[in-house]
């Protein structure tokens, strides 16, 4: 096996900076052409490829993240600018046809898009660390050599975990989060069940765990965990496996396809439990829903019946908005309201009770003067924050440190993981509520990053054995220490 601490990652050298290269390539275009709509989707399709090519060799996490930015934020306004412009009666009815002109939306969006990418895209190669090949290879056979011996751990983080879904709501305020982290970490127990080598019933009670949370979002009606705790371990289970390409387009088609369906399904299921109070067998009224929606899978096709769709993901309508208030209507605030978020990410609530909240009706009413009514939710996005604080040339530079401050985070996971290999698992944990940032507001990255690594840390210090670390005194002087089972060198 190679040595973790003097073998750079497999394919490390220029193969891995084709794709920042590439982006760099498509950013430079955009300075000397109006082809905004065609190579936003260059954009998009190239991250696509570099996801399904790294899947198998690495954990595909920034890249997902990067992909979903881009969709919500410049392929579906290129749809809206293209089919639900003010001539379409549906895109007219519920005015939902992007509000400012073309380049006016893509000359700020498209290249603050492209730097973010770039940004938390750019390769980690370093002698020690990667988040592909040799290097991460050789931490998760570290990491199961720890595993044979928490057989137990990995069902009592996943047992507890369960019980603290149930339970957090019930929690005061200031507690609910922590019991929502306590939740999450069901899926690092997940994680630590699926690569120890021998389990017993090891895929009777992975799917067991998967039916119970997919029940749960049945229940209550909220699919955002199924979904992008969905996007974000699911390249977990192919590392380690060849897959080829046409396998992984195939899976990644499939993925999209329940989606999509999930996202049609979950409107009409909500007028039956939420409108009409559906007492019945709800999980037997969302099959029969789903499956009439995948019936009629052909007309998503058809500019009417995309419709819907399109209005949930389009993210840019919102960050128009922003666009069209500031600095016509309301000055730019040059980070008044996000230098609040950075204090509320780092002071906990129990000593600021009414610091700001993550969430979209104060960012929708600050940023579009839009008042949203009761039950409705949506926000503007770290785009429509950086625009409506820093106005174009700042909110682009900012999204591009907004990137690098994800991937430096991301990167800390590994540098940590050489000493404490299982923290690797604990990435969903981390980048959960990361992963689909680009629909809530930056305080969210920055409470799921600061406020779940503290989480992390106590539980290190608490209770080791999560992680694999065994307390025992030394003969010579009888003090309480702390080892790792697998010390590394270097």
């Amino acid at each position: 096996m190679t040595n973790s601490n003097t073998t750079k990652g497999e394919g490390s050298g220029f193969r891995e900076y084709v794709f920042p290269i590439a982006v760099v390539i498509v950013l430079l275009i955009s300075v000397f052409t109006d082809l905004y709509r065609q190579l936003s989707i260059t954009l998009f399709v190239m991250t696509i490829l570099v996801v399904l090519d790294r899947l198998g060799k690495g954990i595909v996490l920034r890249e997902l993240i990067g992909l979903y930015s881009l969709f919500v934020c410049l392929v579906m306004p290129t749809i809206g600018y293209t089919y639900y412009t003010r001539e379409n009666h549906l895109a007219k009815l519920w005015m939902r046809y992007m509000p400012i002109a073309e380049e006016k939306y893509f000359t700020f969006a498209f290249p603050a898009e492209a730097l973010f990418l770039l940004a938390i895209c750019w390769p980690i190669t370093t002698k020690y660390v990667s988040d592909e090949g040799p290097l991460l290879q050789a931490a998760l056979d570290r990491c199961k050599k720890l595993l044979p011996d928490m057989k137990k751990v990995s069902m009592y983080l996943i047992s507890i975990g369960f019980l603290s879904m149930i339970s957090a709501p019930y929690l005061p305020g200031f507690l609910q989060f922590i019991g929502t982290l306590v939740f999450w970490s069901a899926f690092a127990g997940m994680l630590y069940l699926y690569f120890t080598p021998i389990f017993k019933r090891k895929k009777l009670i992975l799917i067991g765990f998967a039916s119970l949370i997919f029940l749960s979002s049945v229940q209550n009606g909220m699919f955002t965990l199924v979904a992008y705790m969905g996007i974000t371990i699911f390249s977990f289970f192919f590392l380690g496996r060849k897959t080829y390409f046409l396998k992984k387009l195939g899976i990644f088609v499939l993925g999209c396809a329940f989606l999509l369906v999930l996202q049609a399904t979950k409107g009409n299921y909500r007028k039956y439990i939420w409108g009409k109070g559906y007492e019945d067998n709800r999980a037997a009224l969302f099959v029969s829903l789903f499956i009439e929606q995948m019936g009629d899978f052909s007309g998503y096709f058809s500019v009417d019946e995309f419709f819907p769709f399109y209005y949930r993901t389009n993210q840019g309508f919102n960050v128009s908005l922003v666009m069209r208030r500031f600095p016509n209507v309301t000055e730019y605030d040059y980070g008044k309201n996000l230098s609040l978020s950075v204090a509320s990410a780092l002071v906990p609530r129990l000593l600021w009770p009414d610091k700001p909240e993550a969430g979209g009706k104060f960012n929708m009413k600050y940023y579009t003067g839009i008042k949203l009514s009761e039950g409705w939710s949506t926000n503007v996005g770290p785009l429509g924050e950086a625009y409506g604080s820093f106005g174009p040339l700042g909110g682009i530079i900012f999204m591009f440190f907004l990137g690098g401050f994800i991937r430096w985070a991301y990167k800390r996971v590994f540098v940590l993981a050489r000493k404490t290999p299982l923290l690797i698992f604990w990435i969903p944990v981390i980048f959960y509520q990361v992963t689909y940032s680009a629909e809530s507001d930056t305080l969210q990255i920055l409470n799921s990053v600061v406020k779940s690594s503290f989480f992390i840390w106590m539980v290190i210090k608490i209770l080791p054995i999560c992680f694999g670390i065994v307390r025992r005194k030394t003969q010579r002087d009888n003090l309480q220490v702390i080892e790792n089972p697998l010390p590394v060198q270097g």
